[in-house]
């Protein structure tokens, strides 16, 4: 049974068991008094009556004289006390026999009840209660008391429009907390810049990998590398790898991915090959790829996995016409690798996502604006992959110490990724934390539809808002706060003015009301949020201004080296292979003589 049950059901019986002794004593008392008193045979005794110390004076006659009383003394008093004493006791028994269920039913020390709810703002307690006083974890607030840190890897959801401080208030003051592994969705870099020199400074190995820098300056991850050694699963992989690249279920498309889990196989297979996007799209990009792969079959047939076989021959099989279609789709698919830098960026990988929960480790994956639309499905094959890695098996404490968190700005851009919306469900098992951040909902509505809006709603456990920016993100907001039950009075005459007092009568109704209405989620102060913990009061509070505490000012420290990439260049490639063809030619005929 819950507190608030067991306190309610000892108000009760507390209630009872002190109101209905007094009632009885007081009623018996009561009468026999007044039946004294006015047979005037109370001052023969020498009682001194009056209405100041006629409680004293009878509660003392009644216990030191009543003894010493016989029946027939002062015209049977005794026998009319006695008389007076139990009508009243009868009565009141009677009473209490026919109206039984209505005096049981009596709630003592019980307010009013709140018909249409008691929402109201969480208190110093509930906060405490609800954990947020930890030493580690994660930020989402800040009050007169300190820090909200919310220890565990409960997920959290920030409703923050543009330019509503969600980076100074939440991304940056965590990633200078934060003490875990982290993957940061690190638009422009700016978190690198202020935070990377900290991160590495405790003990993290930092990356940052941003495939469209211009520069080439990035760190490298290859998804292909991670492909698993096993017969089985390497199928699993590449074809979970293949339906994120194309995901249309359409004939071509189709036949597409089965020619790219044909290729992708032989090149793992094939060790002269880089493992790579970039290696399938110059191999379905060379100058004859039906003449090649027929090679490829005669040559290695024995060698590449009996997948890659079947599927590379099926396509073999096809007439020119719908080969040429297939090839068609797939190079359209893969366009992006066909970019220099995003070939060199993920040519290789410098980090190993399998080891985050034993290595503490910081990725920062940068990914301009202008970027975000080009590069999203390469962003979801990365994201989707990270997170299948580290909910694949339960982790084990003495090997596995760390958690890691996904800290995702602008999440809905990244496009639907149905990994990240079945499993905020269960990552939290595998020490697994999300913390998306959202404009508002219509944006995750539209990705994500009202089932994966719900599905994150409902599994995040902390929801954070900032003053919203549209009304129906607003109205939610007003909804999880909750209502109040509020007393309305209205009278049937004017207050004054009325002569006729006795005719004008009251009326007092409950009516309801939110505690927070949308409008005033809207006119939110900006520097005030709004946290819903589940299971707790709502909790206003105020948000975080890094720039403003030395705490974490004193962690600014200057960023981590960025390694420079030397984008592919196929021609150079070309001029190295002939020139190591004509020094080969050159040296033969020496080594003959």
């Amino acid at each position: 049974m819950e507190w608030h049950k067991i306190l309610k059901v000892t108000r009760n019986i507390f209630g009872h068991a002190i109101i209905h002794p007094v009632v009885i004593f007081c009623t018996i008392w009561i009468s026999g008094a007044f039946v004294a008193i006015f047979t005037n045979e109370v001052g023969a005794l020498g009682v001194d009556i009056n209405a100041i110390n006629i409680a004293y004076k009878w509660a003392y006659w009644l216990i030191n004289v009543w003894g010493q009383l016989k029946i027939a003394d002062y015209n049977y008093l005794k026998l009319k006390l006695l008389a007076s004493l139990l009508g009243p006791a009868i009565i009141v028994i009677i009473f209490y026999i026919k109206n039984f269920e209505r005096i049981k039913s009596l709630q003592f020390f019980e307010q009013p009840e709140k018909v249409y709810g008691d929402a109201s703002w969480a208190n110093p307690s509930d906060i405490e209660a609800a954990g947020l006083r930890s030493k580690k974890g994660m930020l989402i607030g800040v009050d007169a008391g300190g820090y909200f840190v919310a220890d565990g890897f409960q997920h959290a959801l920030l409703f923050a429009p543009t330019g509503s401080g969600k980076g100074v208030g939440f991304v940056i003051p965590n990633l200078l907390f934060w003490s875990d592994s982290v993957v940061v969705h690190d638009i422009k870099l700016e978190n690198h810049g202020l935070t990377s020199g900290w991160r590495e400074k405790q003990g993290q190995k930092v990356f940052v990998w941003e495939p469209s820098n211009p520069d080439g300056i990035t760190h490298c991850y290859n998804p292909i590398d991670w492909v698993s050694t096993k017969s089985g699963q390497m199928v699993d992989d590449v074809q979970k790898i293949s339906n994120l690249i194309m995901p249309e279920k359409d004939f071509w498309n189709n036949e597409a991915r089965s020619l790219f889990l044909g290729v992708t196989l032989y090149l793992i297979a094939d060790p002269t090959k880089t493992k790579s996007f970039g290696e399938v799209v110059r191999t379905m990009r060379s100058d004859d790829v039906v003449y090649n792969l027929a090679v490829v079959l005669d040559t290695l047939g024995g060698v590449i996995h009996p997948v890659a076989y079947m599927n590379i021959a099926a396509f073999l099989q096809k007439a020119d016409k719908e080969r040429s279609g297939v090839i068609s789709t797939m190079n359209s698919s893969l366009e992006l690798w066909a970019n220099p830098l995003i070939d060199s960026a993920t040519a290789s990988s410098d980090f190993n996502i399998q080891e985050f929960k034993k290595v503490k480790t910081t990725v920062y994956v940068g990914l301009t604006p202008d970027n975000i639309q080009r590069l999203q499905k390469l962003m979801q094959v990365f994201y989707q992959q990270a997170t299948e890695f580290l909910s694949r098996k339960m982790p084990d404490l003495k090997e596995e110490p760390y958690g890691v968190m996904f800290l995702l700005d602008e999440f809905p851009t990244l496009g639907k990724m149905d990994t990240f919306k079945a499993g905020i469900a269960y990552f939290r098992g595998y020490r697994v934390r999300l913390f998306l951040i959202i404009q508002d909902t219509q944006q995750l509505k539209g990705t994500y539809e009202d089932a994966g809006m719900n599905s994150f709603l409902s599994n995040a456990t902390y929801r954070i808002t900032f003053a919203a920016n549209n009304y129906e993100t607003a109205n939610l907001i007003s909804q999880l706060v909750g209502n109040k039950t509020v007393e309305q009075r209205s009278f049937s005459k004017p207050l004054f003015f009325d002569l006729n007092i006795s005719t004008r009568t009251q009326n007092v109704s409950q009516v309801q009301r939110a505690l927070l209405l949308p409008q005033e989620v809207i006119q939110l102060p900006r520097d005030e949020q709004i946290v819903l913990i589940e299971s707790f009061p709502p909790i206003k509070s105020r948000k975080i201004k890094y720039y403003e505490d030395k705490f974490f000012t004193s962690r600014l420290l200057p960023p981590t080296f960025v390694p420079t990439q030397v984008p592919f260049d196929p021609r150079a490639n070309k001029n190295n292979n002939e020139a190591s063809e004509e020094t080969e030619t050159t040296t033969a005929p020496e080594n003959n003589e």
